[in-house]
């Protein structure tokens, strides 16, 4: 995903493991990183999601760790990719793209099966997950303008 940091250089995409107060462990958090000043920042369309989750955790939450992959599609699509060793990563953007989409159709698909069985909560939770994967597209498509 080739944005632009602050200080023009290329951000790359990795997963971080990121602390909430000295409680919570947050693992496989989608980011953007810049290795020229070293400064990092989540995924824009992540950061509501995050918060989201992390104020279910409550005000004063116990010790726990958790990974973004288990809650959040983009997470796990994204994971997916990285942990894939035979994907290089000059390929990283078309492949993300590729499963992204691969995933709304498995979605798609799902939510239909959902539909023909009157399942309302699956319903809800495919709508939840699909709504999670189709607001990074116009992301996508802004990242891919500066190539």
């Amino acid at each position: 995903m080739s944005m632009k940091c602050s200080c023009e250089q290329s951000l790359k995409l990795e997963l971080r493991t990121v602390k909430y107060t000295r409680s919570v462990t947050i693992r496989h958090v989608p980011v953007l990183v810049c290795n020229q000043c070293l400064t990092y920042e989540l995924i824009p369309t992540m950061r509501s999601d995050l918060k989201k989750y992390v104020e279910l955790l409550g005000p004063r939450p116990k010790q726990t760790t958790f990974s973004m992959k288990d809650y959040h599609e983009l997470a796990d699509v994204i994971y997916g990719v990285l942990a894939d060793a035979a994907c290089p990563n000059e390929g990283l953007d078309a492949k993300i793209e590729h499963e992204i989409q691969e995933r709304i159709n498995l979605l798609l698909d799902m939510y239909r099966l959902a539909e023909s069985m009157n399942d309302d909560g699956w319903i809800s939770d495919i709508r939840q997950r699909l709504s999670q994967l189709s607001v990074i597209l116009p992301e996508m498509n802004v990242f891919h303008a500066d190539v």
